[in-house]
């Protein structure tokens, strides 16, 4: 699967581990990486595990239209589909057919509640 950024920050903080490690607890930084390679060897969406590790789910209200993977405990992969793909009758994206998607937060989106 392609992997794109939604910045360059964040592109930075994912490939370069200093940047993780200022970003990010232990933990999350040290995992991050694996989780990206992890991630670019599936083929496309659907073949993300929705069980461990990745326990990949689609998100809702501010975060419609993406999808999550964890990466430890509390922090978590945004993505968000990219490229072409096709859409179900629901509108919702085929995900066997996105084979591109992009980063666009890697964060603890749960400490708000």
């Amino acid at each position: 699967m392609l992997i794109g950024y939604a910045s360059n920050k964040l592109q930075k903080v994912c490939e370069e581990r200093r940047a993780a490690r200022k970003e990010l607890p232990q933990d999350a930084a040290i995992l991050l990486p694996q989780r990206l390679v992890q991630l670019a060897a599936f083929r496309c969406l659907e073949d993300v595990p929705r069980g461990p590790p990745f326990f990949l789910h689609a998100l809702r209200e501010n975060w419609s239209g993406h999808y999550a993977v964890r990466i430890d405990a509390k922090y978590r992969i945004v993505l968000k589909p990219q490229g072409e793909f096709d859409r179900l009758p629901d509108e919702t994206p085929d995900l066997g057919t996105v084979t591109q998607i992009d980063i666009v937060a890697v964060e603890n989106y749960h400490k708000n509640k």
